[in-house]
């Protein structure tokens, strides 16, 4: 039980780290005074999608009931492909591949992504292997 509320806690920083991230840290190439370029928009996409994976990932911390939880590793699987898909497939970026949405924050959010979906594939499978125990803490 203990290895499924540190994977659970790992989710919630993973998600975390990807909402304030692209904000923050790995964010897309700053507005310009006269418009606003179509990464700004992959940005706002990818923190929204943060946001919503955030959130799963509470419902991981704090439900215990076993098909809730499985429920929400699932979803969480998903949820965090899209996301490493909104920047270039869903959602353009700058025309010039050198630019800062293309060279840092489009791996960042693919890298983060695709270890949140691997994270909660492990969460449900264990969380499959230890059915008993998570519905005793009902």
């Amino acid at each position: 039980m203990k290895n499924i509320k540190v994977l659970d806690i790992v989710l919630l920083v993973l998600s975390a780290v990807l909402c304030v991230g692209v904000k923050a840290v790995f964010h897309a190439c700053e507005v310009m005074e006269d418009k606003i370029m179509s990464c700004h928009w992959a940005e706002q996409a990818v923190f929204a999608m943060g946001i919503v994976l955030v959130v799963q990932a509470l419902g991981l911390i704090i439900l215990s009931r076993y098909n809730v939880r499985r429920g929400l590793s699932y979803a969480m699987i998903p949820t965090a492909m899209v996301t490493a898909f909104i920047p270039k497939v869903m959602i353009n970026l700058c025309m010039m591949n050198d630019m800062r949405c293309h060279t840092t924050m489009r791996p960042a959010v693919i890298i983060l992504s695709i270890i949140i979906a691997v994270c909660a594939l492990v969460n449900a499978v264990t969380a499959e292997g230890n059915k008993s125990e998570l519905n005793s803490n009902i």
